[in-house]
């Protein structure tokens, strides 16, 4: 490594995603609906800080799939974390008025189902019928089609991080534009959409990937499958 380079190794990237998810769930469901302009900069913030988390599980979900050692065990663990975290994701977003949807860890466990289908199927016309349909399938959750599409973007050019990174900065670019004319045109307030540009917030920090494997430790292996569901049972309980 050379001085003065940041290196980060699976386990370190993770815990910031999960950082920056409980900063952007917090400001989506502890501050006030009306909001003072000193809680507007603050909302801001802790959503842009919050763009990070789901690009980065939509690459480890690619990461997992290549390096487990059971990708049968993997596909479970994410299908049940998901059936579990459904309930607490159900009752806070029913707290705040909000339609509900299917949590991200189901997308991410329909995202490796696509990445397995897409890995075996050999012929490039069957990998682009397989992924838009997993892209189709996951339009009723959380991150849906747009996750997928990063998942596969990251494992289809895995072997080459700039020109994953260059292409993600074109996706994120796009995204962004179209949420920005999205809240223009609906009426919505201007910082309602103006935090998507966090999601370039994750090219510095997958710059800094080391590739280094998680920790052994299985504290550290649960806990990112714990954290989710528990932490929106707490934040359900507090409001």
């Amino acid at each position: 490594m050379k001085e003065g380079k940041i290196s980060l190794d699976r386990t370190q990237i993770k815990y910031i995603a999960i950082a920056a998810m409980l900063l952007d769930h917090m400001a989506v469901f502890l501050l006030p609906p009306e909001k003072s302009p000193a809680q507007i900069v603050l909302y801001v913030i802790m959503r842009t800080i919050g763009r990070i988390t789901a690009p980065v599980m939509f690459y480890f979900v690619g990461e997992g799939y290549l390096y487990t050692s059971s990708r049968l065990k993997y596909g479970i663990r994410l299908l049940c974390f998901g059936l579990v975290s459904q309930a607490p994701y159900m009752l806070l977003r029913f707290e705040n008025g909000m339609a509900t949807n299917l949590n991200v860890i189901i997308t991410l466990f329909f995202t490796f189902l696509m990445l397995d289908a897409v890995n075996k199927a050999k012929k490039q016309p069957i990998q682009g019928i397989v992924i838009t349909a997993f892209v189709i399938l996951t339009m009723s959750c959380d991150w849906g089609m747009i996750g997928p599409i990063l998942a596969w973007m990251f494992f289809g050019y895995r072997s080459n991080c700039t020109k994953h990174l260059i292409k993600y900065a074109v996706i994120s670019a796009l995204m962004f534009i179209s949420i920005m004319v999205i809240v223009q045109q609906t009426g919505q307030q201007w910082y309602e959409g103006i935090y998507y540009i966090g999601m370039f917030l994750v090219i510095p920090l997958l710059k800094a990937y080391n590739r280094e494997a998680d920790s052994k430790s299985k504290i550290h292996k649960w806990f990112f499958y714990v954290f989710y569901p528990l932490h929106l049972l707490l934040l359900w309980i507090i409001l």
